[in-house]
């Protein structure tokens, strides 16, 4: 008995590789286009390629318009005010869904 086995065809584009990462992406794309299941190794690869690419293009912005953005100054008290209290509600630690409920169910129980 014949067994036909086609061995798909990997064709991988190397004109535009700067760094050991491009390679590895390339080949990694081209697997996938090519219908080739890719391993754990080589999605976090992926991930791990536009992580780094997008905070390179977050570093050139920044240093792009670091010079235009610089500081601010506030003078209206509320408005300082306001900015403490937001920055103090994101840096204060949430409250667990269970003591939510639980005083939420105790709440009709309790003295104001």
């Amino acid at each position: 008995m014949k067994k036909n086995i086609k061995k798909p065809v990997i064709v991988v584009d190397l004109t535009n590789i700067e760094t050991c990462d491009d390679i590895r992406f390339e080949f990694t794309r081209a697997k996938a286009k090519a219908g080739v299941p890719l391993t754990d190794q080589e999605i976090n690869q992926v991930v791990a390629y536009g992580a780094h690419l997008a905070l390179d293009t977050i570093d050139q912005f920044c240093e792009q318009y670091a010079a235009e953005f610089q500081s601010v100054k506030i003078t209206d008290k509320k408005q300082i005010k306001k900015a403490i209290k937001a920055i103090e509600s994101i840096l204060k630690p949430k409250t667990p869904w269970y003591k939510k409920v639980w005083n939420w169910m105790k709440k009709p129980f309790v003295k104001k």
